[in-house]
């Protein structure tokens, strides 16, 4: 496997990816994780989910989770086939991973800190004193929804993250419900 030449801080990505003739999967064919994969992990290596069009698949993450391997970072793989395909936006993705079993804080943690600190950028992915002042605000719908993935495959989830505010720099992107805006007054 290709992981064993990665050394500690090299970036492994897409490892929830289900490809059986073109790459090797995180885990064999008993469903269980690889030890290069947790060797890989001892070292440093660092992975990100990267959820793509074709690069998210129950198959392999769900005996990965159960086994404790999650991914450093929650991404996606942004393009026009995913945003169309199971990926969607940011927030689903976030979803999956509720869905799986992570605490609405560790989904936060390996969405906005750790992807800075993969990538050495301490001054994004948090809330400090001097900070560039990039916030996004959620809420949380209860019910019962359906994640799939590539194949088509879905798994249940009680929790959903929903993008209500977005502040890019300061300034204002995205405001789902008008909460920045001004009541109207007759």
């Amino acid at each position: 496997m290709l992981l064993k030449k990665f050394r500690p801080g090299d970036i492994y990505t897409h490892p929830y990816a289900y490809f059986p003739n073109t790459r090797e999967a995180i885990i064999d064919e008993n469903g269980k994780v690889r030890s290069s994969v947790l060797e890989a992990v001892k070292r440093g290596v660092k992975f990100e989910a990267g959820y793509g069009e074709l690069s998210f698949n129950w198959k392999v993450a769900v005996p990965a989770f159960e086994q404790g391997f999650i991914a450093d970072v929650i991404s996606t793989d942004l393009h026009g086939g995913s945003m169309n395909a199971s990926m969607k936006d940011m927030p689903n993705v976030m979803s999956n991973f509720l869905a799986l079993g992570l605490s609405i804080q560790d989904v936060i943690n390996r969405s906005t800190w750790q992807p800075a600190l993969m990538f050495k950028r301490p001054d994004l992915g948090n809330l400090s004193v001097g900070a560039e002042a990039d916030v996004a605000l959620f809420s949380i719908s209860k019910g019962d929804f359906w994640f799939p993935d590539v194949a088509n495959e879905k798994i249940k989830g009680t929790e959903k993250f929903v993008a209500e505010l977005t502040i890019r720099a300061g300034r204002i992107v995205w405001d789902l419900n008008g909460r920045t805006a001004t009541e109207f007054q007759k």
